[in-house]
């Protein structure tokens, strides 16, 4: 790394800054399936089933990913029945997406220390619809989502979508991960340092695709990073206000 040009911290947003909590998810699935007259195990199925679709912005508009899935399920709801389950999935979206206080600190920590932030996200398209009026959004630079980048972790595109926008090269960055979408593979490929996140608590998602074979450093919890050779061993420049 060069000293003389800024650095980055890039993050996982899913089981690392926030978590998956998949019964929740299926919990309001359930709910949602009532709005669409769908059979409830049916339809949260097929929501978990088309992750890789929706994480790659094949399935559209939140509003016609839902229709897609009922249709999946036998279903045909009218507009308004759309509009009840889609109400949901955002009001979800938004209850998951708000970051506890050590988790907002740890990231303001990191700015102030001169570091510049990017997410890099394999997220379907409510993420993106409501990440904007969520506290964890003022703390990025740069933000990629893959249903709008079009790529998936591990995939180059979606890393470099976010270095570019933060006018850094690969290597001068640092990525943060849980594993899921072996994403630490990816960035590490990229010429990243790459620290996994494996909370001792067993928060982490682990179930999409997780980089089991991947090894380097770990930390425990996010605060961990505050002291990490990673970070401390370099000064960045720091570019912010």
């Amino acid at each position: 790394m060069d000293n003389d040009r800024p650095r980055a911290v890039l993050f996982d947003l899913w089981g690392t800054l926030v978590p998956n909590r998949p019964e929740r998810r299926d919990a309001v699935a359930h709910l949602m399936a009532v709005d669409l007259a769908v059979d409830t195990g049916a339809f949260a199925a097929a929501i978990r089933a088309s992750h890789r679709e929706r994480f790659a912005g094949l399935t559209g508009s939140l509003a016609e990913t839902l229709r897609l899935l009922a249709a999946c399920c036998g279903g045909d709801p009218d507009a308004d029945a759309v509009e009840r389950a889609a109400t949901r999935r955002l009001e979800l979206t938004r209850e998951l997406l708000a970051a506890d206080a050590e988790t907002l600190a740890t990231l303001d920590a990191v700015r102030a220390a001169g570091w510049r932030l990017g997410l890099v996200s394999d997220s379907s398209i409510e993420t993106p619809a409501v990440w904007s009026g969520c506290p964890l959004s003022s703390r990025f630079e740069a933000a990629g989502f893959s249903c709008l980048v079009g790529v998936r972790k591990p995939r180059p595109e979606i890393y470099l979508h976010v270095t570019r926008s933060l006018g850094v090269a690969p290597p001068e960055c640092v990525y943060v991960g849980d594993g899921d979408s072996r994403e630490l593979s990816g960035a590490a490929a990229l010429g990243m340092s790459v620290l996994r996140l494996r909370l001792a608590s067993g928060g982490a998602s682990g179930h999409y695709e997780g980089d089991t074979a991947f090894v380097g450093p770990e930390i425990a919890q996010l605060e961990e990073l505050l002291s990490h050779p990673f970070l401390t061993a370099a000064e960045p420049r720091s570019t912010l206000a």
